[in-house]
């Protein structure tokens, strides 16, 4: 006599209908002085195809932001242009101070290289970009009129060609 109620076990994934059968079943409400159990939640992940800005900062009206490296004199110098160290909450930094920093890379002699957050009022950032658009322009007159970086005309014999910019602003 054969057994037909004997079905052989077999190897891998199970047919879906037996997976819907073992899957586990949530509560719909605990019982009196149990907790609900919930599934946990999956943490959102970042995206991946999108390009993500290491150094972004949130903007403050009135004044200009940039990141600025710690090496050699820079932030010396960046204080000498009237910009100063942000110490604003909420911002993501890599530092254990108040100022907002990030790990950019590493110096020459193999320290890691910090960015800091720096800003400066608007008004002074146009006066600075004057200064230096004026500087520009009297070197572009200078190349201009055929004079070196002294002020003195070219000679003819020191002369390889002649200078010529074209300004488009």
């Amino acid at each position: 006599m054969v057994d037909d109620t004997y079905t052989p076990r077999r190897r891998g994934r199970p047919p879906q209908e037996a997976k819907a059968e073992t899957a586990p079943q949530w509560p719909e409400a605990a019982a009196p002085g149990k907790a609900a159990v919930e599934p946990k939640k999956r943490r959102r992940r970042a995206s991946i195809g999108v390009a993500a800005l290491k150094l972004d900062a949130p903007s403050r009206p009135g004044y200009i932001r940039r990141f600025v490296n710690d090496d050699d004199n820079r932030i010396a110098n960046m204080q000498e242009l009237a910009y100063d160290f942000v110490h604003e909450q909420g911002i993501q930094s890599d530092a254990l101070g108040s100022r907002v920093s990030r790990l950019v890379g590493t110096k020459k002699n193999g320290e890691p290289l910090r960015a800091y957050l720096m800003e400066t009022p608007e008004e002074l950032y146009a006066e600075g970009a004057q200064e230096k658009e004026a500087h520009n322009s009297q070197i572009d007159e200078a190349i201009k009129a055929g004079r070196d970086f002294t002020g003195r005309l070219n000679s003819s014999e020191n002369a390889y060609g002649q200078g010529s910019i074209k300004v488009e602003r």
